[in-house]
């Protein structure tokens, strides 16, 4: 069995990043934190989150791999995963969310391109490097509100490791609050 999950942009990347041209440039980390505050606070709760596969692509590999590919990356999905944020969390925002994806985890380094915050919508280019070649652009636009949220992200990861060289994927994420914390 392929190890191409080893190679892979950590799913959590996939929570907060997209795409809309933008810069290769990285912006500063307190450019970022400052546009981060211009989104709408979550109120806290307890929260439903959908994760939707919408499209799975790695080029030129035979059909049979692909499918075999696909099938496994269908495991991302996720369907009722729930989840409580506390008061402290949502007076926070999503500065916490930024920061943390700008330091990056696992030997990879990421970097903002582009991110953009106005009330609820935001746009956000995150770009990714990390060991054995791995090359990855994860993009990111979607609208926040106090009680759920809608999130489109689209990455495509360079790396030897995987067959063909290239996976391209596209992701939809919702949440909503359900209630009270338990």
């Amino acid at each position: 069995m392929m190890r191409w999950q080893w190679v892979m942009i950590p799913a959590g990347y996939l929570v907060l990043a997209a795409c809309s041209g933008g810069s290769d440039e990285p912006k500063s980390p307190d450019d970022v934190l400052m546009e981060a505050e211009n989104l709408v606070k979550p109120v806290p709760g307890l929260y439903r989150s959908d994760t939707e596969l919408v499209d799975f692509d790695i080029p030129g590999i035979p059909p049979a791999q692909a499918a075999q590919i696909r099938e496994m990356a269908g495991g991302l999905r996720g369907s009722g995963n729930n989840y409580c944020l506390t008061e402290a969390e949502a007076e926070e925002g999503f500065r916490n969310m930024a920061k943390r994806f700008s330091e990056g985890e696992q030997g990879i380094s990421c970097n903002f391109t582009e991110f953009e915050a106005d009330g609820s919508d935001l746009d956000a280019t995150l770009k990714c490097t990390g060991p054995g070649g791995v090359d990855a652009s994860i993009a990111m636009d979607g609208t926040v509100e106090p009680e759920k949220s809608t999130m489109r992200m689209q990455m495509s990861q360079k790396s030897p490791a995987i067959p063909g060289g290239e996976m391209r994927m596209t992701m939809e994420v919702k949440s909503e609050r359900i209630g009270d914390c338990g």
